[in-house]
This record gives C-alpha cells, sequence and structure tokens, in this order.
C-alpha cells in the first residue's frame, strides 16, 4: 500500500486538498491535538497556547493546498470556500462599475447583508492573529489580496462571531492568514494564466536564512493581468428586455450617435405663443437609437500588483524571543470605458418670443451623445491605486514554566486614490451657448473646445494610518480532576487616523480640502478554558472595547465541546459581536456618484414611476449619524470519524443582526419595500432643488429636468435594516488507499435555512428575492508517487428573481467544475496545471434591465501553468 508520506509534497496536497479545502475542521495538516502540541502554539479561536477553539469548528487550508490550487491571490483562494459566500462562484473582486469607490475586496462569511455597500467589514481578516492597517478610497478594512501567496503557511477560518476575542468586525467569523515563521534557502514561483481574450501572470520569490538563535526571510513578488471587456463575454450584455423575455435591446443614450428628441417651436406673433404644431412646421422628432455602452467597459479591469513581505525571528534567550513580520504591497487598476458623453435639456423657448420674428424656429435639444464622435477626443482610462505598508513585532517573554506574556505591536498607513475621467459641466455648457458645441453634430466642434470640456474629471484620496499595543499573558490557573483551567488576559490600546478629500480636477490639478477624523480604542478581554470532565471543555471569554467616538460595548462568548464516545464530537457556542462605524465614515460627504438615462427601469418601483420618466440619479457618502451594528449568534455541531478515513461534520446556526449600516441596492425591491424614504419617485422640481442642494457637488447637476426623471436613489450609508439568519454547514470527506494509489473525496457546504431582512415593520423573505441558498463543492483526487490529479464541482442553487426581472420567475442552478493536475519532476521542482471552469459554462441568464444579464460569476475556462523550484 501507498502512504501519503512518501509522496512529494505539491503533488500530496493535490489529492489531500480535495477534502481539506472543504472539509469543515480538517485539514491536509491535520490541526494538532492540544496535548501533542508546544506550548507556544496559538490557534484561531482561541487567546491561550496549547488548546484547540472550545464550541466552535474551525476550517483550515495548508500550504500543500494553497499551492495546489495555483491561486494567483489570496481572495482566489478563499473564493474555494462555500462559507465566503460572495466569493464562492462570484466575483472575487470588486464590480468594476463601483471600482472607482469600493476599491477593498471584503470576504463575507455567513452571507451577512450589505457587505459591498458598507465602508467596513463584518468578517475580521487577520494576518498572524493581528489586525492589519486599513485601505481603501472610501471604505477602511484591510484586503487581504495584499499578502503574497508564496509567504503563506496556512489559513484558519472561525465561522462564529469573534468578538469576544477579536474586537469590531467578527460578527460573521475569523479569517486568519498565517504566513511563514522561518524560511532557508531560494524558492522561485512562476505561473501563467491564459483563457479567451484574457491571460495574466505572477512571479515569485523568496530568499532565507538561518542563523545561530534566529532566521530571516524577505519574499518580492509581482502580477501583471489584462484585461477583459464587457464585449468579450455573452453574457455580459446589458439592455432593456422585451416583456417575454426573448430580446435584449442596448439601452445607452450617451452613444458616438447622439440619443433623445429634438424640439422644433414656431413663434406665431399674431396669438403671443410658441407652437409645435407640426402644422406650423414645428414638431418633436426622435432622435438616434440608444447603444450599448457597456460592451467597451470593463469586466475584468486591468490590474498590477506588487509585493514586498519580510519575516524575522530570534531567541535572545530561554525566556525571550521575538517576532517581526513586515510588508509592502501596491495594486493599480485601470478601466477602460465607452467614450465619454453627456446629456443635455435645453430650456424652453422664452415666453415673451425673446424678440423672434414670426414663425421663427426654436430649437430645443434633450440629448445624450458621446465625445467620442469628435476626431479630437482622447480616452482616458478610470483608474484606482492602492499603497499600504506595515510592521508587526511581536515579543514572546517567558515568564515561568508556564505562564507567558506576549507584547504585540503593529503601525501602518495607506494610500489610496482613485480617478474618475467626467466632463466639464459648465464649459460645455457655454459652448453650447456660444454656439461651438452643437449637440447633434459633436463631430463638427474644434479640438480646443473639446480639449476643454474634457481636461476634467474627479478624484478621490485617502490615507489611513493605524497603531496599537497589545499585552496578553496566559497560562494555568489550577488544576481539576479532568485537567488544567487555563487563563489568558489581555489589554489593548488602538489609535486610528484617516484623512480624506473629493473633488474635481483640471489639467490634473486637485481641488476639495482634506478632512480627517481618528479615534482611539481602550480595550481589556479574558478567556478561561475549564475541562469540567475529561471530555466535556468549558470555554468562556469577554472583552470590553471603549471608543472614543462613539461610546462603549462588551462582548461575551460561551463555548462547550462534548465527546461522549468515540471519536464523536458535539460542540455548541452563543456569542455577541459587533461592527464599528470605520473612522472613513463621517469623512465622505453627500454626493450625486452618477445621473443615468434611461436606467429608471431597473429599480422595482410596484408601479410607483411614471413610464415616461426613465432617467435616475444617484447619490452615495456619510448619510448622517451612524451606530455600530450588532449580533447575537448561536450554533449547535457534531464531528466524527465512525471509520477510519471517514469524517462527517455538521453546525447549525443563528444569527440575529440589527442596525446593518450600509447603502441600499437599486435593483432590489426588497430595499424599495424596507427603506421607501431612500427612493423618490416622479420628484417634483422641488424635490430635486433640495435634494441637490444637500450635496457637494450638486451645482453640477442643475442641468437634470426633472420632469424626465423617474427616481431619485438615496445611497449614503445609513443604518437601515435588521436580519436573522439561520443556516448549516456540512461536510463528508473519505481517504483510502487502494492498488492504483492514495484516493480521497469530499463533500461540503453552506446551505441557508432562513434570511429575513425587516424595517420599520415591514419584513422581506430574501430566500424569494435573489439570493442563492446553497453553496457546495464535491471533489475527487488521485495521487500515486510523484502525480497527482483532482477534479473538483463547485455549485450555487438557483435563486427566485422576486421583481427584478421581467418575464423571469427564477434564475438556474450554476455548476462549475476545475481540474487540477501536478507532477514533481525532482524534490525541488514541481509543475502544476489547473483548468478552471473546464466545460467552458455560461452564467445562468439574470434579465434583469439595464444590469449585467448574468447571475453568479466565471471568467470562463482559464488554463492555469504554474512552476515551483527550491534551492
Amino acid at each position: 500500500m501507498l502512504s501519503s508520506k512518501t509522496l512529494h509534497p505539491l503533488v500530496k496536497g493535490i489529492a489531500l486538498a480535495t477534502t481539506a479545502l472543504i472539509a469543515s475542521g480538517v485539514s491536509a495538516q491535520e490541526a494538532p491535538d492540544a496535548s501533542e502540541v508546544l506550548e507556544e502554539v496559538v490557534v484561531t479561536g482561541t487567546l491561550i497556547r496549547g488548546v484547540q477553539p472550545v464550541g466552535k469548528q474551525p476550517i483550515a487550508i495548508d500550504e500543500a493546498t494553497i499551492m495546489q490550487l495555483g491561486a494567483n491571490s489570496t481572495n482566489e483562494l478563499l473564493g474555494s470556500i462555500p462559507q465566503v459566500a460572495n466569493f464562492f462562484n462570484q466575483r472575487p473582486e470588486q464590480d468594476p462599475r463601483g471600482a472607482v469607490r469600493n476599491s477593498v475586496n471584503r470576504p463575507n462569511l455567513r452571507n451577512l447583508p450589505g457587505i459591498n455597500s458598507a465602508s467596513g467589514a463584518t468578517t475580521s481578516i487577520l494576518v498572524n492573529g493581528s489586525r492589519m492597517t486599513s485601505v481603501g478610497v472610501t471604505q477602511s478594512s484591510f484586503d487581504p489580496d495584499f499578502i503574497p501567496t508564496i509567504v503563506m503557511d496556512r489559513v484558519e477560518i472561525i465561522t462564529d462571531g469573534g468578538s469576544s476575542l477579536y474586537g469590531a468586525d467578527a460578527v460573521g467569523g475569523v479569517i486568519n492568514f498565517v504566513t511563514k515563521k522561518e524560511f532557508e534557502g531560494v524558492k522561485v514561483d512562476f505561473g501563467y494564466d491564459v483563457g479567451d481574450d484574457y491571460d495574466g501572470w505572477t512571479a515569485s520569490i523568496m530568499a532565507g536564512t538561518k542563523w545561530d538563535g534566529g532566521s530571516g526571510y524577505i519574499a518580492l513578488a509581482t502580477s501583471d493581468r489584462g484585461e477583459v471587456l464587457n464585449g468579450d463575454r455573452d453574457y455580459a450584455a446589458t439592455g432593456i428586455w422585451s416583456d417575454d423575455g426573448s430580446t435584449l435591446t442596448p439601452s445607452d443614450a450617451e452613444c458616438i450617435n447622439p440619443v433623445g428628441s429634438q424640439t422644433t417651436y414656431r413663434w406665431i406673433e399674431s396669438f403671443g405663443v410658441w407652437t409645435d404644431n407640426p402644422l406650423a412646421g414645428a414638431g418633436t422628432v426622435a432622435v438616434g437609437e440608444p447603444c450599448d455602452t457597456d460592451a467597451g467597459s470593463a469586466l475584468l479591469p486591468e490590474q498590477d500588483r506588487d509585493w514586498v513581505y519580510a519575516g524575522l525571528v530570534h531567541d535572545f534567550s530561554d525566556s525571550v524571543s521575538l517576532d517581526v513580520k513586515a510588508y509592502y504591497a501596491s495594486r493599480d487598476l485601470a478601466l477602460s470605458g465607452y467614450p465619454r458623453g453627456a446629456t443635455v435639456s435645453d430650456p424652453p423657448p422664452p415666453a415673451d418670443g425673446g424678440g423672434a420674428a414670426n414663425f421663427e424656429a426654436y430649437i430645443q435639444n434633450n440629448l445624450s451623445f458621446s465625445y467620442g464622435a469628435n476626431a479630437a477626443y482622447s480616452n482616458v482610462q478610470d483608474t484606482v491605486s492602492i499603497e499600504t505598508i506595515g510592521i508587526t513585532p511581536v515579543l514572546n517573554v517567558r515568564l515561568n514554566d508556564d505562564w507567558r506574556l506576549t507584547l504585540t505591536g503593529h503601525y501602518g498607513e495607506s494610500d489610496n486614490e482613485s480617478t474618475g475621467a467626467t466632463v466639464n459641466v459648465a464649459a460645455q455648457t457655454d459652448a453650447i451657448e456660444n454656439g461651438l458645441l452643437d449637440p447633434i453634430n459633436v463631430a463638427a466642434a474644434d479640438a480646443a473646445t473639446i480639449e476643454t470640456i474634457l481636461d476634467y474629471g474627479f478624484a478621490n484620496e485617502s490615507k489611513q494610518e493605524m497603531f496599537y499595543i497589545q499585552a496578553v499573558v496566559d497560562g494555568s490557573l489550577f488544576s481539576m480532576a479532568a485537567g488544567d483551567v487555563k487563563a489568558a488576559i489581555g489589554t489593548q490600546y488602538t489609535d486610528e487616523d484617516a484623512r480624506y478629500r473629493t473633488g474635481d480636477y483640471i489639467g490634473g490639478v486637485r481641488s476639495g480640502a482634506w478632512g480627517s477624523n481618528s479615534r482611539e480604542i481602550s480595550s481589556v478581554f479574558a478567556e478561561v478554558s475549564i475541562p469540567l470532565l475529561e471530555n466535556l471543555d468549558l470555554s468562556l471569554s469577554a472583552r470590553y472595547d471603549d471608543y472614543s467616538d462613539f461610546g462603549d460595548t462588551t462582548n461575551p462568548s460561551i463555548g462547550l465541546t462534548f465527546r461522549p464516545i468515540g471519536s464523536l464530537e458535539l460542540f455548541a457556542n452563543w456569542n455577541e459581536s459587533f461592527n464599528a462605524p470605520t473612522v472613513m465614515d463621517p469623512l465622505v460627504p453627500g454626493r450625486i456618484q452618477r445621473y443615468i438615462p434611461f436606467a429608471a427601469g431597473i429599480v422595482p418601483d410596484g408601479g410607483q414611476r411614471d413610464p415616461e420618466r426613465r432617467d435616475a440619479l444617484l447619490a452615495e457618502g456619510a448619510g448622517g449619524e451612524l451606530r455600530p451594528q450588532t449580533a447575537e449568534t448561536w450554533s449547535v455541531g457534531f464531528r466524527v470519524e465512525p471509520v477510519d478515513g471517514l469524517k462527517l461534520s455538521a453546525t447549525y446556526y443563528s444569527i440575529e443582526f440589527n442596525d446593518l449600516l450600509g447603502q441600499v441596492n437599486p435593483t432590489s425591491a426588497a430595499a424599495v419595500q424596507l427603506n421607501p424614504d431612500k427612493f423618490i419617485f416622479n420628484p417634483t422640481d422641488q424635490q430635486l432643488a433640495d435634494f441637490l442642494g444637500e450635496m457637494v457637488n450638486g451645482d453640477d447637476f442643475t442641468f437634470v429636468d426633472a420632469a424626465r426623471l423617474g427616481v431619485i436613489v438615496d445611497r449614503r450609508t445609513a443604518n437601515t435594516k435588521q436580519a436573522e439568519l439561520e443556516g448549516l454547514d456540512f461536510s463528508v470527506s473519505y481517504m483510502h488507499d487502494t492498488s492504483f494509489g492514495l484516493m480521497s473525496y469530499g463533500l461540503a457546504g453552506n446551505y441557508q435555512l432562513d434570511f429575513e431582512l425587516g424595517d420599520k415593520g415591514n419584513v422581506v423573505d430574501q430566500l424569494n428575492e435573489d439570493v442563492s441558498d446553497l453553496n457546495m463543492v464535491a471533489s475527487v483526487g488521485w495521487q500515486r508517487d510523484n502525480l497527482g490529479a483532482s477534479l473538483r464541482v463547485k455549485y450555487s442553487a438557483g435563486f427566485d428573481t422576486g421583481e427584478t426581472a421581467p418575464s423571469q420567475s427564477s434564475v438556474d442552478d450554476f455548476v462549475v467544475a476545475d481540474l487540477q493536475f501536478g507532477v514533481g519532476l525532482t524534490d525541488a521542482l514541481t509543475l502544476s496545471v489547473n483548468v478552471n471552469n473546464v466545460f467552458d459554462e455560461d452564467p445562468p441568464l439574470w434579465r434583469r434591465n439595464s444590469q449585467p444579464a448574468y447571475g453568479f460569476w466565471t471568467l470562463g475556462r482559464v488554463f492555469k501553468i504554474s512552476a515551483s523550484m527550491t534551492f
């Protein structure tokens, strides 16, 4: 029989990872039993060294699994885990349509609502058990993408709330990225990805050495990816669906050929009136046909990334050691778009005739057009740029044979910027009034006029800093019949600062004053692990946080683990957790984000909107005083190994989530029902004027005609509603030797049993409204000698569409199959080939008007070729 211990590490990982990735509490490198680990070992979900989390079932991904997946980023890695609902069979990064505002990729455990509309996160991201400095242009959350995969040792995930140990953001749980503690030698990794109209590559090198009492390493990595346009994928088309759902008609108006209407009025001197009667040679004519501008916009932006990561450990004595990690990372996105355009609405003719001669014509344009029709047009891409640095020193002190003191510090900062090319409305208006620009014939304007109008854009900039210091002591309090009672007690001080400005730029010169905000947080926390019986463990923990800006909060947790017989383990957990408004939240002013012709139809209105009023106006920014989100979570579950190699587990959880922070989703019927105050249908002139008066850039949108405006959507961040969620995590894995190799099988997933949103007495069942209730992954793996292969199938259940899609009641299931092959050519050189989406499945059709016509996400079939060599 074969033994997995005799096989090449990468090839071994290919088979083992098929169960490790998907099985809760199981990894290719099993978490060691508490009785076998060194005292210094600390795992996610507890602050006490040498014990395992009580009442919880962790998910662990080890280094072999990371290599096996061929992931170019940690976010792509997380996309293989069903519990990370917004990455699994979904985009592992932000939608390009909102990239210049929402620049941070935030994994979302438990599918909590509002993740892409709030500035913070409800899943806590840690690196080696420590918080990192936040990044984001208008967000404030650490992005796992800023840790290179070459330094990753393992990932540990706790899906229950963790605020009692880790503070804010751990509502859905905690994801801890554990990097290598030491490395000796040189390792080089290279990967190349290719698919239809797509390619990208990643290169990494890590070098390390050891010395008497310590070691150190440094890793450099770089990655480059080409852009994929919406027009490169059939399923990414946008437009208006016919009533029977058979035809998708382009609906964009700011096209190379102008779209809209032109009304000719004639002055009737004898009556002293203007007339648009065709009998007088007047009247209204339609101009042009809508086009598909999204086809030339980014489906997947061009992206460049660079990383530097370094680690150093040194033992000064048997009692004192230092562990330092430091990083620098940058990410630059460039987003193509259709040539910039504008929408103009001329005023009506003057009531007194304005000195017009009898039957003289007055032409009123209501037109949308693109400046791309002019030869002087120069395309400018929207951009997002983020740079971040940080250093985390950890000093471990052995106080005696049992008690340890751990001092952790962190300092980091991030510089974040986005730019979006727009149109200088004032210059455009002057050009039209002075006859230099004819909206019906943009091509005729001279180059100087076009350049003046287009030398314009908006920019968002933010700078974020964080410093904290934490002290934790842990050890045994006393002994009981079943074992030692152990405890950890700690305190932490945190100082966060943020600066933000937004404004226009002309000729590269930025406007907009900097605003700033800061907060201090003082925290104390404690955890006790009690072996009540030989087979029954109890864990108690609590944390008190005092925020300088919104007050204090206390969050407790209770966990139980019971081993009644054999390998059967039962566990239960109850906790309270919270998510504070971020330090960035008060800094982002209310701003009109977009005026969109022909877009009001994407907002489910229940018949409230005048169908002739087809335009939409969207605002974003801060929405007044904000409160922290709070949650109460409890879970019960089991895990068991009834026979060698077969492991079963399941966890039921319930979450009550209150005071949700975020922005309303204008495409969701539930949002309209739950937050009617955020939608103004058929606004009056006064309502439009009042709303523009609240926005910092309201003067730029005085051209908007209220008579054409179907809806104003107020997407400013606010505490909006409450949520109740129930679900089930499950996993089955089996591994056994055969005459032809080691075989492994796995099935795991997350099934949502209940997902309700409520506000002001209204309750909406989200499982009947655009939410998939089941994510699963099944796999089979094989390995023999230096060869290995696996097949992984990811499944996401279809869902009901509610009111968001005409002539469509549901979206189909989505199934994607991925293949992996690996070979260890030598002990130092491995090659692997991954084929993602082997059958090149398109996402299922989702007929939402003026939105991408797909549910779920895939780039299509992508071949990933990678090599790793160690010297």
